[in-house]
């Protein structure tokens, strides 16, 4: 039963989140949802910062105080129109997909072990110090838990610990099934204003085969990829589909709190749109909370000697190592099913028509293959990192492509 009350206190982030007022009632739920945890976690980082411990009152009172002036500033809600129908034939399409993923989450086939090496004891800790415990991830004898990545993926599992009063591992990996849920929602509702409901419904299901296939293939239950590949879903459809800015700004905000690699992924968003929309005003609104969120976590993690990761920069780039990094990374892409989910997410832009919508994603996609490749060279002896990583990390160019491929489509 605590299992249960754990997975299901992580759905009151959909209290505290915002989402467009255009959107269906589930894919809007689902933006809440992301946007939540993100507004969550940055409470959360807030309180921990200023020594307030974290309780049940300590955070859901300024929560629901943040929710409750955003509702008086937006007014009444207009739901976008959709009949019983398309959304019941989307239901069937994408049942399977997400019992299969269930079934997954609930045989721990697809457990990370990340999950059981630093995710899950950073939570902990975190759990019950109830605060991030900066001496536990600055002890030697843990350095290798990675104690600079940053902490939104242990803050959620707080979150729903305090709930239940403990920690719980199947409900880490129970989060995985409601992350896709979350990320082929919310595509699902942006995509569906331009291109239509029957397309949308196409791709969306398209994209939860892929996300369910991915995430087993390469055992990410747990960890912090399908939150991640989450937050670029909603970060990309919420700018490909309908500009809302104030959306995919949150979501990457995000992604770069979840991940070394979102802020990778945040930086090229920006640089994309910046090439792309030519809004100088909406490009700084889209950065602005990532680099403010990231940017105070980095500081703190320079204050009290945890910098690890986010010193690799200075580290020098092995090109003699390019040719391998290649083949071992094209290899590990292939997913050991011959390259079909790049070929899935790929084969409908044959019929595209709309490539100036596409642009933004396309250029997120290639970029998110690049920097991949750019890390990766950082490492003299790079083939048994790529082994370990290349499946759950290329997840993200993965959703980005699909995402431009329903962008192109009209």
């Amino acid at each position: 039963m605590s299992h249960a009350v754990w997975v299901a206190a992580s759905l009151l982030f959909v209290l505290f989140g915002i989402a467009d007022r255009e959107l269906d009632v589930s894919s809007r739920l689902a933006v809440r949802f992301a946007t939540g945890i993100a507004i969550g976690g940055t409470v959360m980082w807030a309180e921990s910062l200023v020594g307030i411990p974290w309780t049940r009152v300590a955070l859901v009172i300024p929560l629901l105080l943040f929710a409750g002036c955003w509702s008086l500033m937006r007014g009444q809600r207009h739901e976008a129109p959709a009949t019983s129908n398309q959304q019941l034939n989307f239901a069937l399409q994408i049942a399977p997909i997400l019992a299969l993923a269930i079934y997954a989450a609930a045989t721990a086939r697809e457990t990370s072990g990340d999950l059981l090496y630093f995710w899950g004891p950073k939570a902990q800790r975190f759990f019950f110090a109830q605060k991030i415990d900066a001496d536990f991830l600055a002890f030697p004898h843990y350095f290798l838990m990675h104690p600079d990545y940053p902490p939104l993926q242990p803050l959620v599992y707080v979150w729903s610990s305090i709930a239940a009063h403990r920690f719980s591992y199947w409900g880490a990996t129970f989060l995985t099934p409601l992350y896709l849920v979350t990320a082929v929602l919310a595509f699902r509702g942006y995509a569906a204003r331009p291109i239509g409901s029957a397309k949308a419904n196409t791709f969306a299901t398209l994209l939860a085969a892929l996300l369910a296939f991915g995430f087993a293939k390469s055992q990410a239950a747990g960890g912090a990829d399908p939150q991640l590949v989450m937050f670029a879903i909603v970060a990309l459809s919420a700018i490909t589909f309908a500009d809302a800015t104030p959306i995919a700004a949150i979501a990457l905000a995000g992604a770069a709190f979840t991940k070394v690699e979102g802020a990778a992924f945040a930086i090229v968003v920006v640089i994309a749109y910046t090439l792309v929309r030519r809004d100088w005003r909406r490009t700084a609104i889209l950065g602005l909370p990532a680099a403010i969120l990231l940017g105070s976590w980095i500081l703190f993690a320079r204050a009290h000697g945890l910098v690890d990761t986010y010193a690799r920069g200075r580290t020098p780039l092995h090109f003699e190592n390019l040719g391998l990094v290649l083949a071992v990374t094209a290899v590990e892409a292939r997913y050991g099913a011959m390259g079909l989910p790049w070929i899935a997410a790929l084969a409908p832009i044959a019929f595209a028509r709309n490539w100036r919508r596409a642009a933004l994603p396309l250029l997120v996609a290639a970029a998110s293959i690049a920097y991949t490749i750019f890390f990766y060279l950082h490492e003299p002896n790079a083939a048994w990192w790529i082994r370990a990583s290349a499946e759950r990390v290329l997840l993200t160019p993965l959703a980005a492509l699909l995402v431009a491929t329903a962008a192109a489509s009209e």
